[in-house]
């Protein structure tokens, strides 16, 4: 919105390819002696009189007319004459194509326009249109092709009058736009769809997606090219979609057949007199005639409505009307009339009832030709491959589908030539498959080199490290085709980043003497004219590149802007006069026009240029902030004001708009912050007695405003005082978390009040990263700090500040959910929570706060919640505790009131990411490959995904909450917790097995209850296989398929489940599976030395650690001896050589967890008197750690005690005797059980012991009984073995 947006219209003239690239695929032109008919002459022997080229072109294009025609050799026809490679590749590429194949042909044609003659590719597209040869639809595509061309070298009246010609329908009612995030939208009947049969009533109001929408008639002028880009109508322009709705009428007669040539950038639907016609929902690129269908056309109005919906850009809709065979029919009108529309609808209505059904040999379109092809069981290489180019070069491939990259993959592996290995290159997922690629084309190539091989050398060079390597491939380019305009330009490029500015030149200038009508070399000249301070003759360059692009939005810009700057006036108005007539739908145009009018001082014109802008668009908040300025700055305040007013209407969350009103007409403070206390009010809550706290809040106010397209403002005042020397000291830093790549903070206040009435303000502000880069974690955060001057015990703190979203859209939808917290390990006086919402936007409300009490107050179109509550108390911190988010107050606010719905919004927002292409799908097969049970294939899905992406989370911006694409991680090699399920996920659908990603809240936060549903509790994501009820955590590095780690153990889970959402429970700890045994045996010696043998067994949870900790065998030994064995046996020494230590395999995540230690304690056994005491049972100690007061208020938490086995066989000194030894003991109970038994055999004493705590969390209630449970199991496992020696 008001920024130059290049976007790639594919019905529109397409830019210049970067460098001159041919379109991969088209053959070397060297490879033959003769194409065509047309001998290949070097470049040096062109004839560059005045008025020869285009007697030539025109001579050489009938000569390839009539060889197309006659299969004659053009040779014969007309004298040698040198046509550029590229051209005459392409035009040997449309030779050979057949039927639907001619489209890319004709697009590969077209895309020589930046190499080749453009006077030659217009008349050759005229020629082809004129073609019997082809059929009708593909000589419209020509024709098409062949009025851009007519635009493009400045006969804007006749291209558009060959556009219309042609039946493009440019009179439109649109409405939108609506909603579309997930890409839910497109199956959504917003309300127009379900009128059909009714006439349109001016006026009517439709839900949109962020406000009311209504029909209204978009400036047929503005869209004089053939397609409609909403962009230029609506706003927001992303995750939208758009209605439109023509009247087509025929000159008179019955009712007959027609067709419909319909093209879109989005998915698009297609009703005809309330038929369901055409669906299409995939979010494609735009091209003009993708699809075809054919109609009934009845006397009078026939409704024709178009849907079409955008995922990231606004969607573009082209509708060619023609004969049922697709040529253009003059006798067929349309209109916007809304006095047609009662017809219309009648004719719906008794039409619309019956399902359409497509006549037999029904023209369908060329990507449903080229797919049926293509999807064929034996589908040839020449069918994938003409299936993938044409995906590409009209941009008809859904990026989330990878269908060209997979027809491009299966036509290399099935016939391998060259020209296919190099687009399957072009279209691998990363770098590396690229390589993969290039290097089987470079063998196919053989030991003669090709061209388009170098060139793919050579890019792919340049786009690495060390871009100095695509050199030498340039170089043999340029020596097998010194006129190759991509090698010149690769060179060019090298030189100038090499800083050989005056070496780039020289190089241009030759090249361009050998070929003046090379675009991209023309541009290129100019730039290097400029680079080495040569202005006149640059300005020379781009005179000559825009006679020969008229249409190049850029490049016009830039010259009015020169023009401007040299006060030429009458120049800058020619190159608006020029831009205009090209961009009559471009906002950014429009704009850029009205500000040039304004340099030139034409505030009349530039006044004018900005409302035929909003004509366009009414909503676009950038035309009127330009416009606001200027009235402005003209002295016109209320008209100013009026355009500031409605941007506010449009984006209430617009800061500097609102404070500049604020500063027009002062008002008071801002509605959000009347809410804040003076300082009167809550200074006299500051001689409150202490009752022994280090420090308490006063004021605690957070106040919320949701605006309606989901985005809000947060205004803050906390007042705490800090009552002790060590509360001050801390007291004295204040910071605060917000995301910086679409939030604002305003300090709008940081005040002291000392006890003797002074008041101090803050040192300073600011900010820092708040990232964790120890835990591989980068998030668009930042913390935001304040920093206070000296604080003694009694001041009083007030802080108050302001957080703006300000970015224009919402990436999340309307979806809002946040959690506030009101509660804290210190005494509030007074909290406070405010929401303001629109009455159009219901919000949701849940509390655990009982004493918070909550009143509703509407007025006019806004409702306000408030929650407030007086002397809060303190938590009351216990050992063992949940974790604070867990059990403080808390409102809870959602756009959602059942975590279904919140499920369904969320698999919109991620079910794309899922998709997968050949390659990927191809792991997955190779992963399943072998695997007898689906509990194989999911054992090595889920370790080949925790072995090979390392977790790195870059949490930035929409990706804190959407994950990203699975082929994108799978190539990378590293994604977040949402990235790695997602693959999970992806892989085991691919082999059958049906699985989901859940949404976590983990252990690490608590638990967390609500009737209310948002993101905001979670913060976590894992997979989950139903078949097999197994989770499965992607980040777990070195954790099995059945281990769970211990963040993830009975954490509150959303299975999102494509929408059909639930919340579940991950399994709890099971002490019987996540479990560690130890055996012990110790031969004793007389001074209380011991040799040690000891085993370990671990499973279940437990076993990640001890793999993660012991797996590097180099510091194996030692590691083992200062975390595992040394801290019970001090001076423990491990027995020398490899027998000191042995594991199972600990890079297999599937094999169990076992190690065997060996080595001398040497005080293994206590000296009491003349006596040795051993400790024979677990070290373990409940009650200190669980159960050390009386009574409590919170719960017992454990998290995931493991169970515990343990067994000693102590071998006696000589001659020594048993004294004593653990009793035998057991018990069990509803928190678990635990047992200690004694055997004798000779010398040697064996003592087992065993520890199950099934409890999980312990209630105040059933506190007492539990603290009774864990003297039982102290006292258990306190006595010793006692030896007498």
């Amino acid at each position: 919105m008001g920024t130059c947006r290049r976007r790639r219209t594919r019905a529109s003239p397409p830019r210049v390819p970067a460098a001159g690239r041919r379109a991969v695929g088209a053959c070397d032109p060297r490879a033959a002696a003769v194409v065509m008919g047309v001998r290949m002459v070097d470049a040096s022997r062109w004839d560059r009189r005045p008025g020869r080229v285009g007697r030539q072109a025109a001579r050489g294009v009938a000569a390839i007319a009539v060889a197309m025609a006659t299969g004659a050799p053009a040779s014969a026809q007309a004298e040698p004459f040198l046509f550029h490679p590229d051209l005459v590749a392409a035009t040997t590429a449309l030779d050979r194509a057949r039927g639907s194949e001619r489209y890319a042909a004709l697009r590969g044609l077209w895309e020589t326009w930046d190499r080749a003659d453009p006077l030659t590719i217009e008349e050759l597209l005229r020629t082809v249109s004129a073609d019997p040869r082809l059929e009708p639809p593909e000589r419209a595509y020509a024709a098409t092709l062949a009025a851009f061309a007519r635009l493009r070298r400045g006969d804007v009246a006749a291209a558009r009058r060959e556009i219309a010609a042609l039946g493009f329908v440019n009179d439109w009612l649109v409405v939108g736009p609506f909603d579309n995030e997930g890409k839910k939208g497109f199956a959504v009947d917003h309300g127009p769809e379900a009128e059909l049969a009714t006439p349109v009533v001016p006026g009517r109001a439709y839900s949109g997606k962020e406000r009311p929408v209504r029909w209204r008639a978009a400036p047929a002028d503005a869209f004089p090219f053939g397609w409609v880009d909403t962009g230029a109508l609506v706003r927001p322009t992303e995750h939208v979609c758009v209605v439109a709705k023509t009247f087509v009428t025929s000159s008179g007669g019955p009712a007959r057949s027609i067709s419909a040539w319909v093209g879109a950038a989005g998915a698009v639907k297609a009703y005809f007199n309330g038929q369901l016609v055409l669906e299409d929902a995939g979010y494609r690129e735009h091209d003009t005639d993708r699809f075809a269908v054919e109609l009934e056309l009845f006397p009078g109005p026939n409704d024709l409505t178009i849907k079409v919906c955008g995922d990231d850009e606004a969607p573009i809709l082209s509708v060619r009307l023609a004969d049922r065979r697709g040529s253009p029919d003059p006798t067929l009108h349309f209109a916007s009339d809304l006095g047609a529309s009662a017809a219309a609808a009648a004719l719906a209505a008794r039409v619309g009832a019956r399902p359409y059904r497509p006549p037999p040999g029904a023209v369908t379109g060329p990507l449903r030709a080229l797919q049926a092809r293509a999807e064929r069981p034996r589908a040839s290489a020449a069918e994938l491959q003409a299936f993938a180019r044409y995906l590409v070069v009209t941009g008809s491939d859904d990026p989330t589908e990878h269908v060209a990259r997979d027809a491009a993959r299966r036509a290399a592996e099935a016939a391998p030539t060259v020209e296919r290995l190099l687009l399957a290159g072009e279209l691998a997922e990363d770098r590396n498959q690229r390589a993969t690629w290039l290097a089987q084309a470079v063998t196919a190539m053989g030991p003669r080199p090709r061209v388009d091989v170098l060139l793919a050398q050579g890019e792919h060079a340049r786009s690495g490290i060390n871009w100095r390597q695509a050199v030498p491939f340039f170089d043999q380019v340029l020596a097998l085709d010194p006129d190759n305009v991509e090698a010149i330009a690769g060179r060019v490029a090298l030189y100038a980043e090499a800083g050989l500015e005056r070496t780039a030149l020289d190089t241009l200038e030759r090249a361009l003497a050998r070929n003046p009508s090379a675009l991209n070399l023309v541009n290129l000249h100019a730039s290097a004219l400029h680079a080495v301070g040569r202005t006149r003759e640059a300005r020379e360059a781009e005179a000559r590149y825009a006679q020969l692009r008229f249409d190049d939005r850029g490049h016009l810009a830039n010259l009015v802007t020169s023009a401007l700057a040299r006060r030429e006036d009458a120049v800058a108005e020619r190159w608006l006069a020029r831009l205009l007539a090209i961009a009559p739908d471009s906002q950014w145009a429009l704009g850029f026009a009205a500000r040039s009018r304004r340099a030139l001082g034409q505030t009349s014109a530039a006044i004018a240029t900005y409302e035929r802008a909003l004509e366009l668009c009414p909503e676009d908040v950038e035309t009127l902030r330009a416009l606001a300025d200027l009235q402005g700055e003209l002295g016109h305040r209320e008209a100013q004001l009026a355009a500031l007013r409605r941007i506010l209407e449009l984006r209430p969350q617009d800061r500097a708009v609102r404070e500049y009103v604020e500063h027009l007409e002062p008002a008071g403070a801002r509605t959000d912050e009347r809410y804040a206390w003076a300082p009167k009010r809550f200074l006299g809550l500051r001689a409150a007695p202490a009752a022994g706290q280090n420090q308490r809040t006063l004021r605690d106010l957070t106040v919320t405003t949701v605006h309606a397209n989901g985005k809000g403002s947060r205004f803050r005042q906390l007042v705490y005082q800090p009552l002790t020397d060590a509360a001050a000291a801390a007291g004295r830093q204040y910071s605060f978390q917000y995301q910086a790549d679409r939030e604002v903070v305003q300090l709008r206040g940081a005040h002291v009040y000392r006890a003797d009435g002074r008041v101090d303000s803050a040192i300073e502000s600011g900010e820092g990263a708040a990232n964790l880069p120890e835990l591989s974690m980068y998030t668009s955060a930042r913390n935001f700090y304040v920093q206070l001057p000296r604080l003694e015990p009694g001041d009083v703190v007030e802080l108050k500040y302001r957080v703006d979203d300000v970015t224009p859209r919402n990436e999340l939808g309307d979806y809002f959910g946040e959690v506030v917290y009101l509660q804290s390990n210190e005494p509030t006086a007074n909290a406070e929570y405010v929401v303001v919402t629109p009455t159009a936007r219901p919000l949701h409300f849940d509390t655990n706060l009982p004493e918070l009490k909550h009143t509703v107050r509407r007025s006019g179109e806004a409702v306000t919640h408030r929650f407030f509550a007086r002397e809060l108390p303190p938590i009351a911190e216990e050992p063992a505790m949940p974790p604070l988010p867990e059990i403080v107050g808390h409102v809870h606010v959602s756009t959602y009131d059942d975590f279904q719905q919140m499920g369904a919004w969320y698999w919109g927002l991620s079910r794309d990411q899922l998709a997968l292409d050949d390659e990927t799908r191809k792991l997955a097969q190779t992963l399943g490959a072998g695997a007898s049970t689906e509990r194989e294939k999911v054992a090595k899905v889920y370790d080949w995904v925790v072995k090979n992406t390392r977790y790195v989370g870059l949490e930035l911006g929409i990706y804190g909450y959407k994950p990203r694409p699975a082929v994108l991680t799978v190539a990378r090699g590293w994604g977040d917790c949402k990235d790695k399920a997602t693959v999970i996920v992806a892989l085991l659908r691919e082999l059958g097995i049906d699985a989901t990603v859940v949404v976590v809240r983990t252990q690490l936060r608590g638990d967390f209850s609500s009737k209310v549903a948002s993101l905001a509790p979670f913060d976590h994501a894992v997979a989950y296989v139903p078949s097999l009820d197994l989770y499965l955590d992607g980040t777990a590095e070195y954790a099995g398929v059945d281990e769970l780690p211990v963040m993830d153990y009975e954490a509150l889970g959303l299975l999102v489940n494509e929408g059909q959402s639930k919340l579940v429970r991950l399994p709890a700890n099971d002490p019987t599976r996540n479990a560690i045994a130890r055996r012990v045996r110790a031969r004793l010696a007389a001074d209380g030395s011991a040799d040690l043998e000891l085993r370990y067994d671990v499973r279940g949870g437990s076993a990640p650690g001890w793999r993660q900790s012991f797996h590097a065998k180099s510091t194996l030994r030692e590691r083992v001896v200062s975390e595992l064995v040394g801290p019970r046996y001090p001076g423990f020494t491990l027995a020398e050589g490899p027998g000191g230590v042995t594991t199972g395999d600990l890079e297999d995540f599937t094999a169990p967890v076992w190690m065997e230690v060996r080595g001398a304690a040497p005080a293994f056994a206590r000296r009491e008197g003349t006596n040795l005491s051993v400790a024979v049972t677990p070290s373990v100690r409940l009650t200190p750690t669980y159960a050390p007061l009386p009574r409590r208020s919170q719960d017992v938490r454990l998290l995931a005690m493991p169970g515990i086995e343990e067994t000693f066989v102590v071998t006696l000194p000589a001659r020594a005797t048993l004294l004593g030894a653990p009793p035998e003991v057991s018990g069990s109970g509803p928190f678990g059980s635990y047992s200690v038994s004694v055997e004798r055999h000779a010398n040697e004493v064996t003592v087992k012991s065993r520890l199950l705590v099934q409890a999980t969390r312990i209630r105040p209630p059933d506190y007492a009984a539990w603290r009774r449970f864990c003297d039982e199991v102290d006292r258990a496992f306190s006595p010793r073995l006692t030896v007498g020696l």
